[in-house]
């Protein structure tokens, strides 16, 4: 049977509870792995791919409600399903569990048959929710509409396939960015999971360069909240106009801290552009729209062979011609010089269709930005230029290198 081969994460800080229910489960055909505290599970839920999780509540450190509080900014109810596992009986306990999103509530001492019963459910129910080949979405939303517990205030933006609005939340009072799958879409599984892979990148990042993810669900409809940084992208700031090169390289030394946090994280942008960073009124950006991100350890079967991802304009040559190389952090690097020159110039190093732009990216050298502005100084030129190289072992070995060049710039 199918949920005989399930994969069960135990968390408890009984090693002898933790012994015991590993035994009579993998007696069962399950594949068992444990964890003794808070951290330790978080961890493993973020390394590996589990179909159940039985929690613990009363744990040191981390309790069992800080993670499952943590888990479902990344996971919903139907990806991971949660049980939480414990001697914790009142009926406010089972409601503050269910409440942050648990999909059951087992009391101890362990019936076990009951126990294997409601593991078999939800297992079943995770299951049949993957097997579902498309979804469509039907849910229309108009400003001043309410979904879930937000309340739509405006659009603030949309591709595709999604949409992005301004929603307040009444019972936390909290202002959010809602991103949502916008209606009329037949939606295969590879395309819900670039919808959720954005969600899933974002959670595991904590930075004050890079928006926070704080919820991810499908109903009613697949979505997603972030921070909503109220300014505008850094596209439409520049306007075509050059700024000042001091205070644009100080801009992109704060940017590249947070792609930093990111490749730390195994994480690749991909897709790393003007209209991808937001900047508020204190004239700091922030990282967003992680909808192309490559995951450490994350199949690329949502990805079709041939498939081009990204802007020409900001791409990297390994994104163009897999001959170059493979496409990881150096590639966000070259983005990044390329979003550094069009900031001090006013516009991309090349520019024009996107099959010359392709063209050029292979065959010719990016200009030095002093060549269009003259107050750029030499140092920047050999940022840009290096950033931008065309052979991958002439960049910058690391977004943390840049970041120091940058840093070190005349004028910081």
């Amino acid at each position: 049977m199918a949920e005989e081969k399930a994969r069960i994460l135990i968390v408890d800080d009984n090693v002898y509870n933790l012994e015991v229910l590993c035994r009579r489960l993998e007696r069962r055909g399950y594949l068992v792995k444990t964890a003794e505290d808070g951290r330790t599970a978080l961890d493993a839920i973020h390394a590996d791919d589990y179909d159940l999780v039985l929690l613990d509540i009363m744990m040191p450190g981390l309790s069992g409600m800080d993670v499952l509080e943590e888990a479902r900014r990344t996971y919903s109810k139907t990806t991971l399903p949660i049980i939480m596992v414990t001697s914790k009986g009142e009926s406010e306990d089972v409601v503050d569990a269910l409440n942050q999103g648990a999909n059951d509530y087992i009391m101890k001492p362990i019936d076990f048959p009951v126990l294997l019963a409601r593991i078999q459910t939800q297992i079943s129910q995770k299951q049949e929710f993957s097997s579902y080949s498309q979804t469509k979405v039907t849910w229309s939303l108009s400003e001043g509409d309410r979904f879930g517990n937000f309340r739509l205030e405006k659009k603030i933006g949309s591709g595709g396939m999604g949409a992005v609005y301004k929603a307040h939340n009444a019972n936390l009072d909290r202002t959010v960015a809602l991103k949502v799958i916008l209606p009329g879409h037949e939606l295969s599984k590879p395309q819900i999971e670039r919808f959720t892979r954005e969600a899933r990148a974002l959670a595991k990042i904590k930075h004050p360069n890079i928006v926070t993810v704080y919820e991810i669900g499908e109903e009613p409809q697949y979505y997603f909240t972030m921070d909503f940084i109220e300014g505008e992208n850094l596209s439409q700031l520049i306007r075509e106009k050059p700024g000042d090169p001091v205070e644009m390289g100080r801009l992109c030394a704060r940017i590249a801290s947070a792609l930093v946090a990111a490749h730390e994280k195994g994480i690749v942008h991909r897709d790393l552009k003007p209209s991808n960073i937001m900047v508020d009124a204190s004239n700091s950006p922030h990282l967003m729209d992680f909808g192309l991100a490559k995951l450490d350890n994350e199949s690329e079967q949502i990805t079709r062979t041939g498939d081009l991802l990204g802007t020409p304009e900001y791409m990297a040559p390994e994104q163009v011609d897999p001959a170059y190389g493979e496409v990881d952090a150096l590639s966000d690097i070259y983005s990044l010089g390329v979003i550094l020159f069009e900031l001090v110039t006013g516009k991309p190093p090349f520019s024009g269709t996107p099959i010359r732009v392709l063209w050029q990216k292979l065959n010719e050298t990016p200009p030095p930005p002093s060549s269009l502005n003259d107050k750029v100084s030499p140092e920047m030129d050999a940022v840009c230029q290096k950033a931008m190289a065309l052979k991958r072992e002439d960049r910058f070995a690391s977004a943390m290198e840049m970041k120091n060049a940058l840093e070190a710039l005349p004028g910081n």
